[in-house]
């Protein structure tokens, strides 16, 4: 740069002061040509901004298209022009870091990035260090145990200090800060099979099932490493991590620096794939550049009860309860939901998949699978799967291309698919968990707020890659049973901000009170809507705008104990670090003291379990104490060493009354014939069908069904695989051999069953009734078996029977509102489909021979 050109930009100071409204700094910048002005909602929320602009932590919400990326440069200008000290901008991936730079060129906003050049370390721009431009960067530049920010600790970097940051898509970016907090071997690598050693007696002790599909390398079973067992074997841990590290090894190269100091305070969780050691809160104090900031400004379009803000980056609790939100000025963009199996039963996924995929032909059609597996459905209309290796090639293709088909893995945030570049959007299941981790905690925690409010989140996420600006439209296909079963049941809508809710009440009630006699004409009247929304009629664009003025506000307080939860969880985690154990445990029994009335029985559990964990290092017998009591709530959380089965002593109640409340969470009829699909989705005779999600179906069918329900041998590691009390307290001990491609039971198989009713006998004694039931495709056994006289079968023909049966069921159930109905009228419709508890073995059942 010239000398001319550093004076005039005000490199020789003395001119006058700078201004630290961001809208007086708005009107300062030379702007391209029809960019010289702020929209309503970026006036008022900056303006909302400047009256807080004190506060240190302030958590933004503003509609997807709202121009948060302007407003974040200008907020950071305003600190900067203030004085504060150097300012960072920082972003999930470097597509937004691209986009946010491109955003600061319209307005001539000051902004450098950090170039790195071959053999030499990067440094920051002179511009940013003399506090005249805006650093953007990514979150993961910042945040890695190498980042050029600095690490406590570690003198390799000098520590930068920052005056302000931004946080653009907090969520993004949390994933990031705990992906750079883990530690993740794969199972090829030699380190793995060095830890599992270490680590195979705890995990069968756990569940001998469980070993035995880690060992056979399945990445869907996970386990958490005892903390007892952490502790014992850390000396050795330590010795083997440290040698990677001493090695330069990748998997520990860029965070050793933030997971180095933390080991001894860290959790290990194990699948057939992979091991990943984190600790159990992310260690931000390690990126003193984050953690020290003076000021922290966090901005996304979706914020509702985000307590991974607080328990994860440490973000003030107040800032996070009443986030800075302007009012709601309809500018959400045309999003036109459509749930085509809500709106006439008959129009399944199979069916829709080919009509949607003819979209193609003149459009942009993106599909987002939470998995490989899902992606295969799609595989028979040629679209381009998109990963990580080619997300970026895949979205400048639609940006300057039309008549693209693509599947999207596991890809519900951080891709911009603004215009064009995405017309038609399918969401075609439920998200699923990533890392092993979170595949645990999806277990240990199943049906807690804290996660359903996590998979809102996403799906929220989802729905808005496509709608980028308030003059943006897009159609939106819902497909999979249990993605519409999770929207469909009334609670869980609490978890999505108000315009997306009112945007999918509106499309899982699209034609209001009409139903359509054929599939023929539930199609025409879709297509008409999908047209209707993609030429931008109107009608249309006016009803949707008065939609989304009209949404109703969130009640938070419904949930806010989730977030005082979460605060008091950080507490709790900060004098663990602080080796102030005993205090840490006894803060997270204030939260179950404080919120026992509201909260799960699941996360009760969980929760003794992390405070059994806090205290175990300084009084292992206080800790054991607490396992035992969470276990005896949770089947799901850690077996102690001295743990005993615990028996099923009770019935459930009567299953009428049980389905009753069941129904009482829906208030459509037709997502209870969904719900109920998706219980038996995974009921197939096929070795295509992992037996884990065959058992769960089978477990979650008979809790449905009203029985007292368990699955010993996931639990228990030992016992069948699963176990039904029934209504008149007979027990039936199920094996599940829905893998099997035999055509006759075998001997091994039927010495499994025998064990399992030698175990029931020893657990119960020889005067508890039970049946054995064996669930397999056969219905005979091979010549050298030999079963118990009373054993029975359920082979393919009364599989399909029985779930038939649950389908003829669901659909009675869905011929009025779910609370109008009666206990005796639904025992009559039990009575009818042979679901009662004295019919169902009989029905669905044969002797085994």
């Amino acid at each position: 740069m010239s000398l001319f050109r550093n004076r005039i930009r005000g490199g020789g100071g003395g001119g006058p002061q700078k201004p630290i409204d961001p809208i007086e700094i708005f009107k300062t910048l030379i702007h391209q040509e029809g960019y010289d002005y702020l929209r309503d909602i970026q006036s008022d929320f900056l303006k909302l901004w400047h009256s807080k602009r004190v506060d240190r932590d302030v958590v933004g919400i503003l509609n997807t298209g709202a121009g948060k990326t302007l407003i974040g440069q200008l907020m950071l200008l305003s600190k900067m022009n203030e004085g504060v000290g150097t300012v960072v901008y920082l972003c999930p991936d470097t597509q937004l870091v691209d986009q946010a730079v491109e955003q600061a060129a319209i307005h001539n906003i000051p902004v450098v990035t950090i170039d790195s050049e071959p053999g030499q370390a990067a440094e920051f721009p002179v511009d940013f260090l003399n506090k005249k431009a805006i650093l953007i960067t990514t979150f993961e530049r910042m945040f890695n145990g190498r980042s050029i920010f600095g690490v406590d600790g570690y003198g390799s970097r000098p520590i930068q200090e920052i005056g302000a940051l931004v946080i653009d898509d907090a969520h993004s970016c949390i994933k990031k800060a705990r992906q750079q907090s883990t530690i993740l071997i794969e199972k090829k690598h030699p380190a793995y099979s060095q830890l599992f050693k270490l680590f195979e007696a705890s995990i069968r002790e756990q569940g001998e099932g469980a070993l035995t599909s880690i060992k056979s390398g399945s990445s869907t079973v996970s386990r958490l490493v005892p903390y007892w067992v952490w502790r014992q074997h850390k000396d050795a841990i330590l010795n083997i991590l440290q040698k990677l590290h001493q090695d330069d090894d990748a998997t520990v190269f860029f965070n050793w620096g933030i997971v180095g100091d933390e080991l001894s305070k860290s959790q290990c969780y194990i699948s057939g794939t992979q091991i990943e050691i984190t600790p159990l809160q992310i260690p931000v104090q390690r990126i003193p550049s984050f953690f020290n900031a003076k000021h922290r400004f966090i901005m996304s379009a979706t914020f509702n009860n985000n307590t991974d803000l607080i328990t994860e980056l440490g973000i003030e609790k107040s800032s996070v309860v009443t986030p800075l939100e302007v009012d709601n000025q309809g500018d959400a963009g045309e999003r036109l939901i459509i749930a085509p199996k809500r709106y006439y039963a008959d129009l399944t996924d199979e069916i829709m998949r080919p009509v949607i995929a003819k979209y193609a032909e003149k459009h942009n059609v993106v599909v987002i699978v939470p998995n490989s597996q899902k992606a295969k459905v799609w595989k028979k209309y040629n679209p381009t799967i998109v990963d990580k290796d080619n997300i970026l090639t895949a979205t400048r293709t639609l940006r300057e291309s039309k008549g693209n088909l693509m599947v999207f893995l596991n890809r519900y945030d951080g891709v911009d698919l603004a215009g064009d570049s995405c017309r038609i959007l399918v969401l075609d299941g439920k998200p699923s968990t990533a890392t092993t981790r979170e595949r645990y905690i999806s277990i240990v925690r199943e049906g807690s707020p804290f996660l359903l409010a996590q998979t809102a989140q996403t799906i929220e996420q989802g729905l808005g890659r496509a709608v980028r600006s308030g003059s943006d439209h897009c159609a939106v296909f819902i497909l999979d049973n249990s993605l519409l079963s999770f929207i469909g049941i009334d609670a869980n809508q609490a978890f999505f901000n108000p315009s997306t809710r009112a945007q999918i009440d509106f499309g899982l009630n699209l034609f209001g009170d009409h139903k359509p006699n054929s599939s023929e004409e539930a199609l025409n009247e879709i297509s008409a809507a999908v047209e209707d929304c993609l030429k931008g009629d109107p009608e249309w664009r006016q009803f949707h705008k008065d939609m989304i003025l009209n949404a109703e506000p969130d009640d938070k307080s419904a949930t806010s104990y989730l977030l005082d939860i979460a605060e008091t969880e950080r507490v709790a985690l900060v004098k663990y670090h602080d080796e102030d154990y005993e205090e840490a445990c006894g803060t997270i029994s204030d939260i179950i003291n404080t919120h026992k009335a509201a909260m799960s029985i699941i996360d009760e559990a969980y929760y003794l379990q992390m405070g059994a964990t806090l205290l175990d290092s300084i009084n292992p017998v206080g800790a054991s104490d607490m396992q035992v009591k969470a276990r005896k709530l949770s089947s799901k959380v850690l077996k102690t060493q001295a743990h005993t089965y615990s028996k099923l002593t009770k019935v459930k109640g009567k299953q009428a009354d049980i389905i009753v409340k069941w129904l009482s969470q829906y208030s459509n009829a037709t997502d209870v014939i969904i719900a109920i699909e998706h219980l038996y989705a995974d009921l197939i005779y096929s070795p295509d069908v992992d037996s884990h999600a065959f058992e769960r179906a089978v477990h979650q069918i008979g809790d449905f069904l009203g029985f007292t329900s368990q699955m010993p041998e996931e639990d228990e590691g030992d016992g069948p695989d699963n176990l039904w009390r029934l209504e008149d307290g007979v027990n039936l001990i199920i094996e599940a051999k829905n893998n099997s491609i035999n055509d006759k039971i075998s001997r091994k198989e039927v010495e499994q069953l025998l064990h399992s009713i030698q175990w029931h006998n020893d657990k119960y004694g020889t005067e508890q009734k039970f049946i054995p039931i064996m669930l397999h495709r056969a219905t005979k056994s091979l010549d050298n078996t030999h079963p118990s006289d009373d054993s029975r079968v359920m082979n393919e023909a009364l599989l399909k029977q029985f779930k038939d049966a649950l389908l003829n069921f669901a659909k009675a159930l869905s011929q009025k509102p779910p609370l109008y109905w009666k206990v005796a009228e639904v025992h009559n419709l039990l009575s009818t489909y042979n679901l009662l508890y004295n019919q169902i073995v009989d029905k669905f059942t044969v002797p085994l021979r």
